[in-house]
């Protein structure tokens, strides 16, 4: 899927081109410091299925964010993906309580697929049994997305962290779409809350991307706009 830039106005095309910007220098610096944007948190170790990279994941509780990146899917483009989730209450508060007990799992947000170079290929949901915690809605879920952030000085992950905010708000548009596509599954089924725990339907929409033609994209249109000089 394509990002919709024709459709930005010049406004929102400066705001998704500065993110875009954001996004690449932290990709830039996790790959200059640790060889790729997956190394940055496996630094080394054997990547093994299942397991969370950085083991303890990135959290930051006063931001109530958290996200980590782990595999398990053989074969295909995708080497494995990050999770992003929202220490939310059930109506999507942030959570100031990280206490064991119903509803203390973090909510799910997003996933983002990458190659086994690093490079972000697509962008998924998950059915809520895969993560736990609550079940968002769109407008909810766009509403963490839009004011994700992690501070610029977090230990070892600051460059990863600056990528995923800023590859974040570029593709805003298509996250939006990606998550619209997981409602309208859930409002199809009989019984809802049956379906949210179907183990069965484990992936219930996604988006392939291409990041680097979309940055190019949005680099040719932002300099026609006059936002930039090469």
């Amino acid at each position: 899927m394509r990002l919709p830039i024709q459709k930005l106005s010049t406004a929102e095309l400066g705001h998704t081109w500065r993110a875009a910007q954001l996004g690449l220098e932290g990709f830039s610096r996790a790959t200059a410091e640790a060889g790729s944007l997956i190394q940055s948190w496996v630094r080394g170790a054997p990547v093994l299925a299942m397991e969370h990279y950085p083991p303890s994941d990135v959290r930051d509780l006063a931001q109530g964010v958290q996200f980590f990146y782990h595999c398990h899917r053989a074969g295909g483009l995708e080497h494995g993906h990050v999770h992003l989730f929202a220490h939310a209450t059930r109506t999507g508060r942030r959570r100031r309580s990280a206490a064991a007990g119903p509803g203390s799992d973090p909510s799910h947000l997003i996933a983002v697929g990458l190659d086994a170079r690093g490079l972000p290929v697509s962008l998924f949901t998950v059915n809520r049994w895969v993560t736990g915690g609550y079940w968002l809605d769109t407008s909810t879920t766009l509403a963490w997305l839009r004011r994700w952030t992690l501070p610029a000085d977090l230990p070892d992950h600051s460059a990863s962290a600056q990528w995923l905010v800023g590859f974040l708000r570029m593709y805003l548009p298509v996250v939006e779409r990606v998550l619209h596509q997981r409602d309208r599954w859930l409002t199809r089924q009989p019984d809802p809350g049956e379906a949210m725990n179907n183990q069965r339907v484990e992936v219930i929409s996604s988006a392939r991307i291409d990041w680097a033609a979309d940055l190019q994209r949005l680099d040719t249109q932002a300099q026609r706009k006059g936002l930039w000089t090469p």
